[in-house]
């Protein structure tokens, strides 16, 4: 089954286990604790001057002993109109997929890194008022996205957030539509944030 992820979500899930770790210096080789957060990702792509708001589950694994995690963030497919002079050209469909699970550490100052490469999948692509889609089964980035995301978490239970900066390769498997794709979607100056609450 096909995994939809924002890197940062599993940064932030994995964070929480970091701190938990703090508290349990005495941990055995074999404790490993298994973190369920639920999120709202949003990220902002400089290309199209917008941002676009998702939310999904995570749940992550900390190795306790080694300070290492590993996590996968489900998030939910999100639409946003494309725009062009401020005119609504479009609405496109983005699904965020993972490439492999997010891995990362935690310091013993509750600071997390991790890095976690995905794909991002334009599902669909209508023109407005009109039930075409542009795009075929396959417009994805043509190269991973590398996340390298980081935060701090202040306790275990408390929300806390995860964000980092990254960059957009051209598209490819778009049909006729993968240079406008690109153009409108590919670049550097992206950031995104994910931010992390338990369950109640």
């Amino acid at each position: 089954m096909r995994t939809r992820t924002t890197l940062l979500g599993c940064a932030a899930v994995a964070s929480s286990a970091g701190l938990l770790l703090t508290s349990a210096p005495g941990a055995s080789a074999d404790t490993v604790w298994t973190l369920r957060h639920n999120a709202t990702a949003t990220t902002y792509i400089k290309a199209m001057n917008k941002s676009v708001t998702t939310t999904g589950t995570q749940t992550a694994q900390f190795d306790l002993t080694n300070r290492k995690l590993t996590a996968v963030l489900n998030l939910a497919p999100t639409s946003t109109d494309i725009k062009l002079a401020g005119l609504p050209l479009a609405k496109a469909t983005i699904a965020i997929e993972n490439v492999g699970k997010a891995t990362g550490t935690i310091n013993y100052q509750n600071k997390v890194s991790v890095t976690q490469r995905v794909n991002l999948h334009i599902t669909s692509l209508n023109p407005l008022g009109l039930p075409v889609n542009l795009v075929g089964n396959d417009c994805k980035t043509s190269t991973p996205v590398t996340l390298n995301l980081t935060g701090k978490v202040t306790g275990l239970f408390d929300p806390f957030s995860l964000s980092g900066t990254f960059s957009i390769p051209k598209f490819a498997g778009c049909g006729l539509a993968t240079p406008a794709v690109s153009a409108l979607t590919s670049g550097d100056g992206n950031t995104v944030k994910v931010d992390y609450v338990v369950p109640k």
